[in-house]
């Protein structure tokens, strides 16, 4: 069957002619009386896909003006990978003793990643001593964030074609799977031809049976990746062309995928909310 792949996220990344950087350590203007603010996230080897992290990096310096704009990835094997590449990222211990070594005193640690897991776990484990710090949530946190990110994702979504949210999910720790179920639940019932599926754990990929029988019929079916970035995972587990892909298991005519999270300037306004919180929090904390 011939298969039409439309993945807009991976299209627009592939146009931009730029060289992929990895966003710098700090941004130059450490101004003593804001506290730093460091962006973690997973992170990706997928050049295209980390085109993203500029993306979040332009929208960040813009919206927190004068503040010390750090990064760090919580995958050590991302970071290695990366730097046998010549690529060089840093993991949060590292971002850690650059600000210890720079004197700041106040950090807040914004988690990039979709659920408080296994990921965000180890960022609040970090030692942090020395510093006044707070942490911004993870994007679905809350019954409200998961109603803010259905919301978000609606400009993808469309109610008459067969649609499939791409969550990652956990095959170790059940318990980080619960905001995903409870998402299911929210946007299935809104999008009747919509399921939520998962690479690893729950929500799992029996729902794309159901996919494909609306698939079938419909002739298309549209994925939606609920990840920062459309990595290793959007580009092969879902749209490879192995037969055991998500693309392959249902086999629609027309295959498409829209662009990730960190596109989605709707979703950063969610982070960015977290983000505010923890700013606020840290205040508090040194009035």
């Amino acid at each position: 069957m011939a298969v039409k792949l439309l993945c807009k996220g991976i299209i627009f990344m592939c146009l931009l002619t730029t060289m992929v950087v990895t966003p710098a350590l700090a941004n130059g203007e450490n101004n003593p009386e804001k506290p730093a603010i460091v962006l973690v996230a997973f992170g990706t080897s997928v050049e295209t896909a980390r085109l993203v992290f500029d993306h979040i990096d332009v929208q960040t310096r813009k919206r927190y003006v004068g503040y010390d704009v750090h990064w760090a990835f919580t995958s050590q094997f991302i970071i290695d990978k990366l730097k046998r590449q010549g690529i060089v990222t840093h993991n949060v211990a590292e971002v850690v003793a650059e600000l210890r070594n720079k004197g700041v005193k106040s950090v807040v640690f914004q988690s990039l990643h979709v659920v408080p897991g296994q990921e965000y776990r180890s960022v609040l484990a970090e030692d942090t001593s020395g510093f006044q710090v707070a942490f911004g949530d993870a994007l679905m946190t809350s019954d409200k964030d998961i109603d803010a990110v259905v919301a978000a994702l609606g400009k993808d979504i469309h109610t008459q074609q067969p649609t499939v949210v791409v969550a990652h999910g956990n095959d170790h720790h059940p318990e980080f799977n619960q905001q995903l179920v409870a998402l299911a639940k929210v946007i299935e019932k809104k999008y009747p031809n919509l399921v939520v599926a998962s690479v690893e754990g729950q929500p799992g990929i029996g729902s794309l049976k159901k996919v494909k029988a609306n698939s079938d019929k419909q002739g298309s079916v549209k994925f939606v990746p609920l990840m920062i970035v459309a990595g290793d995972h959007i580009m092969n587990d879902v749209m490879g062309d192995e037969e055991d892909s998500w693309k392959s298991i249902i086999q629609a005519k027309n295959s498409e995928c829209a662009a990730s999270l960190g596109w989605n300037n709707s979703i950063l306004e969610i982070y960015f909310s977290h983000l505010d919180e923890a700013l606020q929090q840290l205040d508090k904390g040194r009035s």
